[in-house]
């Protein structure tokens, strides 16, 4: 049934499917740049924290603040006033969202949301919870019927139909609750932990509260109508402008969250010495090279489509490990390979023992790579460090970085 409400969302001339598109890109490609230019670790651990404080902040206080279109070094300045400000509120926020576990699916974490937004102001209550984590029946229908329906059935869906469904579970809290006191920051909270369990928040750098603050002001408005709809007629509304609003909310989310890990990638390499050619270039390749790097497959075999999507999702691959994974000779993996690297799909890393395959950054001709390719950095073209070794770039040791936002 939801999934018919979504495709008429797609289907409404205002909507604007190529956003939709970049988005679900944007969701995607995220974790498997972090992967790929190893982000992951402490310095990534410690902008997620950063992140996340500063998210509640502005929950919390979204309906409160008038926060205006600051530049990051205001918002981080007026973070300080905020935690001054609402400092018990952050707190139980950010403790709700670190330690919410997720088993049994968005449906029965939900639920516990609801049960501990319910008992915000009770500590002892709130403990008690977190002892036992159990919590039912606490949503009514139609929202009970919704949300269950979207917790069974969310992994068959696209990311596509999973962005819309977290801007539904959006849309539904605000419609549905209007009564419970902190009902728009629960909706909120409960849209990012749809989109956490999904694993579609962009390594938890996604941000939405702060890509709401340059609407702030439509968002209320929004926010407003929403109080003195007819939560039963919710399925039949139009809901066109909120939709394109979530959708240029969440975009503009992702490219933050993007950036964020671009400097990340900049810190690892001696960035700040480079020529502002090799800087466009370098930041050319984060951006754009993963999908301008993605092979063509179709007219590969069902193996090799698979070797190759397993090469494009883990960096790198050998013919042990793949003949480990599908159970077969060696040297039947080595036919593919060979195949692959006619075809130029592939290329090959080390010799010997240590011979392994990654993908050819080459395999899909683009004018802009060809006219960036020959730039390099000491002796290796930068574009190696993509899907090879990180002997492209000098490694840097690990810098402070920005100050704690709190």
């Amino acid at each position: 049934m939801l999934r018919d409400v979504f495709q008429r969302w797609m289907d409404n001339p205002k909507f604007n499917r190529d956003m939709l598109a970049r988005i679900a890109s944007l969701s995607a490609n995220i974790p498997q740049k972090s992967k790929h230019f190893e982000l992951e670790g402490k310095k990534l651990e410690d902008r997620h924290t950063r992140q996340s404080l500063l998210d509640c902040a502005i929950n919390v206080s979204l309906e409160h603040e008038s926060f205006r279109n600051m530049h990051a070094d205001e918002l981080f300045a007026y973070a300080t006033r905020l935690e001054e400000k609402y400092s018990g509120d952050i707190s139980q926020l950010k403790f709700f969202s670190d330690h919410l576990s997720a088993e049994g699916g968005f449906y029965a974490l939900l639920e516990r949301a609801l049960f501990l937004f319910r008992n915000f102001d009770d500590q002892e209550e709130v403990m008690r919870f977190f002892e036992h984590q159990s919590v039912s029946n606490t949503l009514e229908n139609p929202l009970r019927d919704w949300m269950r329906e979207l917790s069974g059935e969310a992994e068959h869906f696209s990311i596509e139909e999973k962005i819309l469904a977290s801007w539904f579970i959006h849309f539904a809290l605000l419609s549905s609750l209007p009564a419970l006191k902190k009902h728009t920051v629960l909706a909120r909270f409960a849209q990012h932990l749809f989109l956490r369990v999904h694993g579609l928040d962009a390594l938890g750098l996604l941000s939405m509260n702060m890509a709401i603050l340059p609407h702030q002001a439509v968002y209320k408005r929004a926010v407003d109508q929403f109080k003195f709809k007819d939560t039963k007629d919710l399925l039949q509304s139009d809901l066109s402008n909120m939709v394109q609003l979530g959708m240029d909310i969440h975009e503009h989310a992702l490219q933050a969250a993007n950036l964020n890990l671009r400097e990340l990638y900049q810190d690892q390499i001696d960035y700040e010495d480079l020529t502002p050619r090799q800087r466009n270039m370098v930041n050319f390749f984060f951006d754009e090279g993963l999908s301008l790097s993605r092979p063509e497959t179709a007219h590969l075999n069902e193996r090799q489509q698979k070797i190759i999507e397993l090469i494009y999702e883990n960096h790198f691959s050998s013919t042990k490990d793949l003949s480990l994974i599908f159970r077969c000779n060696r040297k039947t993996i080595q036919r593919d390979f060979t195949e692959l690297l006619d075809m130029g799909l592939v290329r090959q890393m080390g010799n010997g023992a240590a011979l392994r395959y990654t993908v050819h950054i080459r395999n899909r001709p683009h004018s802009a790579l060809e006219r960036l390719q020959n730039v390099r950095l000491g002796d290796v073209p930068v574009q190696m460090n993509l899907f090879g070794e990180n002997d492209g770039h000098k490694k840097t040791p690990s810098s402070q970085g920005n100050p704690g936002l709190f």
